[in-house]
């Protein structure tokens, strides 16, 4: 049917005006690829292929930000390995001075100048491992490593020398390490009537060595025939080489007394092979790490004078509470969870044991064996605990951190289980009115704990809210308990290699101070003296004190080198690890960088125009439109040929 005569509606224009605006909407679009370079520059243009778009350039910018992390990580490293090369120069120079002087054509006077050489080395190793930073951020003082905070310091502190886990504890003090005493028997008197009382009324002419040793390391203290007592110990105190020296007055007579810096028996207090006979002359009668307590009194047929002229350091005992909470470190091993030597039938108290150190220092060697609490005939005793020390070793627990007690638990606090401290007495107060074991109350294992916290009331009475006793102790025990909660975390530093999460790597770096080492140890308390009676404060105090390595003898020297040698060990792993993981930081950069190429060009080809492609149908709908636009002028002339029938 023809529309030729029809003049109301002009059907040919219309047609054509909206082909027109279909390709002019295609010739904008166009425009717009071809002006953005995008294929997709809204959701209508590909609805799907925008969300994946979206999703790959969000792969694209976290793998642009995972490399520059990686190469951060690598500055990080790069900084610490660095350093370390030092650190490696320092312990090396230590180790050639230590066979310098354990060749005996040296005299002591050369090896105590060789020994502060030695003294400034173990200066500089602390100065490495505290001033190392990176963005402020401390590396090798184990900050990087991990933390270990101590609630009490005035009773324990600890530091993290390795891979430790996220774990809390309550750290019992079972019995305090206490500390070698030498008491001399001669009294410093004028004996030759010059009216002095000096070295030469002890029969002492001219310059002499006393040699004094202790934990294997002998040190040289020079003294003088006209040295007096208070110089015979201000020249002691001087050296700060562990020992502490004071004067006993008793009916009027003073008398040389040296006590150790350091608890435990390790460090027992010596006088080397006493080349000079100073230690003899004064009446100094020392032990070894084998020796025990000299049964003779320090003045004879005195009983007056009941004390010891020598006596032995005695080991520190701990014991150990897990008191994680599982929801944020599930650290507990199995078979630990729910066992407990307090009353197990109805508490489930994670003890972990009972650990004995021949110093007041628990490293991961003495934190490795767990002890018990047995009865032995009418007495009791400790036992390893071959159970849970194989449950400790396969966990990660008390791993990694070292544990120190303060020494001045090991001054003035007398026996821990003397009768004099049960009861309202004056001496009670030398230990602590009131002292508590941290074990949370709440549910475990679905037993109800109830409020555990036990505490000793002034006087010395042990009590708690359910009368059950802490770990076995007894009453007497209990008096002297001091606890602390230790909190472990692992502060390695993770570094996000990747565009998602959990993508990371953790990077340890070592613990490069001194003790930690084992170049030094150091005093924790605040350096009060015994002499066997009375807690005396007449010595030299300080708040830190370091003994380090001594090359002073043959024998000191010959021991020196192998605990630099132990030095070196530790420094070439880590330095060897933090080169592992900078390769590995190295490898992770090229993948991500291919990655981040590969992701580009996959979104590429999603969201980026084919100018060509888009070029061809740009022009193709020019045409169209110039064409349409001639159509459309046709179409609005068609219906102008009716007028030819007025005609």
């Amino acid at each position: 049917m023809s529309n030729f005569g029809i003049i109301n509606h002009n059907v040919s224009a219309i047609n054509t005006y909206r082909t027109l605006g279909k390709t002019n909407r295609g010739l904008n679009k166009n425009l717009e690829r071809l002006s953005s370079g995008l294929r997709i520059n809204r959701a209508a243009d590909d609805a799907a292929g925008l969300a994946v778009s979206e999703k790959m350039r969000g792969q694209i910018n976290g793998l642009d930000q995972a490399v520059r992390n990686a190469e951060d990580g690598i500055s990080m490293i790069q900084t610490a390995e660095g350093v370390m090369d030092t650190a490696h120069s320092i312990l090396q120079r230590m180790r050639k001075l230590s066979v310098q002087a354990a060749n005996d054509n040296y005299t002591t006077y050369d090896r105590q100048r060789l020994q502060k050489e030695v003294d400034e080395l173990i200066d500089e190793m602390d100065r490495i491992g505290q001033y190392t930073e990176f963005n402020t951020k401390k590396l090798l003082n184990g900050d990087a490593l991990g933390r270990a905070n101590s609630l009490d310091k005035k009773v324990m502190t600890a530091d993290v020398v390795g891979i430790a886990a996220s774990a809390d504890y309550s750290i019992t003090v079972v019995q305090a390490g206490e500390a070698s005493n030498v008491h001399g028997t001669t009294i410093f008197q004028d004996n030759n009537g010059d009216a002095l009382s000096d070295l030469r009324d002890l029969g002492i002419s001219g310059d002499v060595e006393l040699h004094i040793e202790i934990d294997g390391m002998t040190r040289s203290v020079e003294l003088n025939e006209l040295d007096n007592i208070n110089d015979v110990i201000r020249k002691i105190n001087k050296a700060e080489i562990g020992v502490q020296a004071g004067i006993h007055t008793y009916n009027g007579n003073d008398y040389l007394t040296l006590t150790s810096r350091h608890s435990g028996s390790k460090f027992n207090i010596s006088f080397g092979n006493d080349p000079d006979g100073a230690a003899i002359a004064m009446g100094l009668f020392g032990g070894n790490a084998d020796s025990v307590d000299s049964t003779q009194n320090a003045i004879e047929n005195d009983v007056n004078a009941p004390w010891l002229r020598f006596n032995s350091g005695t080991d520190t005992i701990i014991s150990v509470v897990n008191i994680t909470d599982q929801r944020l470190f599930p650290t507990i091993p199995p078979g630990i969870a729910n066992e407990s030597i307090v009353n197990s039938d109805v508490q489930s108290y994670r003890v972990l044991g009972r650990f004995v150190s021949n110093s007041d220092v628990f490293t991961e060697k003495e934190l490795s064996t767990a002890y018990q609490k047995v009865t032995v005939g009418t007495g009791t005793s400790i036992m390893i605990d071959q159970t849970r020390t194989a449950q400790l070793r396969d966990s990660g627990l008390l791993k990694g951190i070292n544990m120190t007690i303060d020494e001045d638990l090991d001054y003035g606090t007398e026996d821990l289980t003397n009768a004099n401290l049960v009861g309202a007495t004056a001496d009670s107060a030398s230990v602590a009115n009131y002292h508590f074991a941290a074990i949370p109350a709440g549910v475990d294992g679905g037993v109800q704990r109830g409020n555990n916290i036990f505490s000793v009331t002034n006087g010395g009475t042990p009590t708690s809210t359910n009368g059950i006793s802490l770990d076995g102790l007894t009453a007497q025990e209990q008096t002297s308990v001091l606890s602390v909660r230790l909190s472990v975390r692992d502060t390695r530093q993770i570094y996000h290699i990747g565009a998602n999460e959990g993508q990371t790597i953790t990077v340890d770096y070592a613990n490069l101070t001194a003790e930690a080492l084992g170049l030094t140890t150091s005093l924790r308390g605040a350096g009060n003296m015994f002499d066997g009676v009375d807690k005396l404060d007449n010595g030299t105090t300080s708040n830190k004190l370091q003994m380090n390595i001594s090359i002073e003898t043959q024998a000191s020297a010959e021991r020196s080198i192998t605990i630099v040698n132990d030095a070196l060990n530790v420094v070439s792993e880590a330095r060897s690890r933090l080169g592992a993981f900078q390769n590995s930081l190295e490898k992770s950069v090229d993948y991500l960088n291919i990655a981040y190429e590969n992701q580009v060009a996959s979104e590429s080809r999603i969201r980026d125009v084919d100018m060509a492609k888009e070029m061809s149908q740009f022009t193709r709908n020019q045409i169209l439109i110039q064409s349409g636009t001639a159509m459309l002028a046709q179409a609005n002339q068609k219906s102008q040929s009716v007028l030819s029938l007025l005609r």
